[in-house]
């Protein structure tokens, strides 16, 4: 696929300029100034003038209410809201029903994030129930996964 004249925002290699970019197989191939690549063979191409080209996006507070409000959002509708959106990576929040305050519910949810197309990370309770009276266990939390916690 060859996108033409997006405007790349890369603050891993402090560039912000328009550019052509090919893909190939979901890598990036080719980067070159605006105007300068043509298709190759039948390459789909994209006119990209106006939009922004840019990494992933990272949302470090989000609430998918998966387990226990699932009418609300669920890890699937949330992770397709995220990538419509530019974000290929969010941070679960902990406050659901039940609570993620143990390996079991972590597990649970752990092994169907990873069955979504972006990467869901999942923050841990500090406290039982959320209640603040009687720590989790951190270190096993952790040890399963867990990329944070918070009450």
């Amino acid at each position: 696929m060859l996108i033409k004249n997006g405007f790349l925002i890369d603050p891993a290699s402090d560039t912000e300029r328009l550019v052509d970019l090919r893909i190939t197989d979901g890598l990036i191939q080719t980067l070159a100034d605006a105007g300068t690549l043509t298709p190759e063979n039948g390459e789909d191409e994209l006119d990209a003038a106006g939009l922004m080209i840019s990494p992933g996006l990272v949302d470090t507070h989000i609430h998918f209410r998966d387990p226990g409000f699932t009418y609300k959002e669920d890890l699937h509708t949330g992770s397709l809201s995220a990538a419509a959106g530019g974000f290929t990576s969010v941070i679960c929040m902990a406050n659901t029903s039940p609570v993620v305050d143990s390996v079991s519910v972590f597990s649970g949810l752990a092994a169907r994030e990873k069955e979504e197309a972006i990467h869901i990370y999942q923050a841990a309770a500090v406290s039982h129930d959320l209640k603040g009276t009687e720590l989790t266990d951190m270190k096993a939390l952790a040890a399963a996964g867990a990329c944070g916690f918070t009450d």
